[in-house]
């Protein structure tokens, strides 16, 4: 269930919360000193400790809000696929965090504070507002197709908003030592010292068990987070680093099933094999970084035209391979002339395609759209070449 990394982190945590629960467990055995207390000034300090847990809620919900918001910023900035998606865990987290900020500090405003904590308040809220506006603009941005709003989507996440959330974490730890700092003086205005170290540890179990709470909360978060991080790093394994496509050896494992789909539901499966015209003079004459620009602005732009149900991946190179579901061969080339319309710098891409024929070997298929793609080099590149498969029963020449 747990690796031996998170068995020594599970032991560490342990090792810290024993002090705290063994505090909660002896707090409430002097707890009934409370009933002891004059009626003077009760009412207040209860008041007061209300106040102040809400004020701590509000804190460490900063905490949480803050956690999960690094986790899907740093999956935008890394343009990772999905980052923005509401169903993310990273993103989905954030938004039951940001909800529960915004209902704590709802809370907190129907209570009795002084007016420099009122105002300290409202700048939090006015900071929040702003935060989860331009939140917004960042996820609408990302979600652009266009590579510049995605880079100025990354770019506000690293500026902006990170500066407005260390104002709200700021304000909202300077609120909370504020009414923490009121409570302790009225506990200290009671009329007797008894009253007084009785309230005292009244404050050290809330204080104790909020610890408690946060400490299981965050290595829970810790936890989740670890295994996230492993998915994340197994799905990058399978992408290609520059152009975020995925690769052969996701290309493998995709296209099994693909071919079940199209076997099951009789559907007819194109394979396209995609050059890049004289790429490596492109790179001779501008260098490898435009090279590799050049790769990545192909590669979304292509991408951005595609189904959902189809399959495009990098081989390696200047070379790809896309794979298009219910597609016979005339709608093939038709969508694939579609798609290598109006690439960056005017670059032209030759394309070679041919139908799966059921139940041939994939490498038999990529042979042949192989053969097509050589027939459009020669040929005098960018151009699309198709090349039917043999008749059932005949072997090809």
């Amino acid at each position: 269930m747990f690796d031996r990394n998170d068995k020594g982190i599970l032991l560490k945590a342990i090792m810290v919360a024993a002090p705290i629960l063994l505090c909660m467990g002896l707090l409430p055995v002097l707890s009934f000193y409370i009933e002891k207390l004059e009626e003077d000034g009760r009412a207040e300090i209860v008041e007061y400790i209300a106040i102040a847990q809400a004020a701590m809620a509000v804190k460490f919900d900063a905490a949480d809000l803050n956690g999960w918001q690094n986790g899907y910023a740093l999956d935008i900035v890394r343009h990772v696929t999905g980052a923005s998606s509401n169903d993310s865990m990273s993103r989905s987290e954030f938004l039951r965090s940001a909800d529960n900020f915004s209902r704590d500090l709802g809370k907190l405003r129907a209570m009795r504070l002084a007016n420099d904590q009122r105002s300290q308040l409202n700048s939090v809220q006015e900071d929040f507002n702003r935060f989860m506006a331009l939140d917004r603009k960042i996820i609408a941005l990302y979600r652009a197709p266009d590579a510049a709003s995605q880079d100025k989507a990354s770019n506000l996440v690293m500026n902006e908003e990170i500066r407005i959330f260390n104002h709200i974490s700021e304000s909202a730890n300077t609120l909370a030592v504020s009414i923490t700092l009121d409570l302790m003086k009225k506990v200290a205005q009671s009329n007797s010292y008894g009253i007084v170290a009785r309230w005292m540890m009244l404050v050290m179990w809330i204080i104790a068990s909020a610890m408690g709470f946060l400490l299981v909360r965050l290595l829970h978060k810790w936890l989740s987070q670890m295994r996230s991080l492993m998915q994340k790093l197994e799905s990058l394994a399978g992408t290609d680093e520059l152009t975020q496509l995925p690769n052969r050896r996701t290309w493998d494992l995709q296209i099994e099933m693909m071919l079940a789909t199209a076997r099951r539901y009789r559907q007819p499966l194109a394979i396209a094999l995609f050059d890049l015209d004289h790429f490596k003079q492109f790179n001779d004459t501008y260098g490898h970084p435009e090279g590799d620009r050049l790769l990545r602005e192909a590669s979304l732009l292509i991408k951005s035209r595609m189904r959902q149900s189809d399959l495009f991946a990098r081989f390696g190179g200047e070379e790809f391979v896309l794979a298009l579901m219910d597609c016979d061969l005339p709608q093939a080339v038709i969508r694939i002339e579609s798609l290598r319309r109006n690439l960056p710098d005017q670059q032209t891409f030759s394309v070679g395609v041919t139908l799966w024929l059921e139940d041939e070997r994939i490498h038999s298929t990529l042979a042949r759209a192989d053969k097509a793609l050589y027939l459009a080099k020669n040929s005098g590149r960018d151009r699309v070449v198709s090349i039917p498969p043999p008749a059932p029963g005949h072997a090809e020449n």
